[in-house]
């Protein structure tokens, strides 16, 4: 039977998170992406008290590999660190060459 999760509160941080400076927090980040090769792509921005942590990617990979990834960064960082994080692709901008050429601009 299906299950409707749309109720449920999602996690929040910890206090150990919270009381951690920023840089701290993103050293902490840094650590678990240095621990696995995989996420070497994976620059974070960004790593704020409620959970929030902003990331770049440093070489062009394809939506279908982005996002498995990127969620699969997520479940470490909630497994090794704190249940309250949750991980955000910094926007992108358009790369479609064939809008470009229209003159079309799509602004985020």
């Amino acid at each position: 039977m299906f299950e409707n999760y749309a109720e449920i509160e999602s996690p929040i941080t910890k206090e150990n998170w919270r009381k951690l400076s920023k840089i701290e927090r993103l050293d902490l980040v840094k650590e678990k992406i240095s621990r696995n090769n995989k996420f070497q792509v994976i620059h974070p921005t960004k790593a704020n008290k409620n959970g929030q942590v902003f990331i770049k990617l440093l070489t062009d990979i394809p939506a279908s590999k982005r996002g498995i990834m990127i969620l699969s960064f997520e479940r470490i960082l909630k497994d090794s660190i704190d249940q309250g994080i949750n991980v955000w692709h910094e926007p992108i901008g358009d790369k479609n060459s064939l809008r470009n050429l229209r003159g079309i601009e799509i602004k985020t």
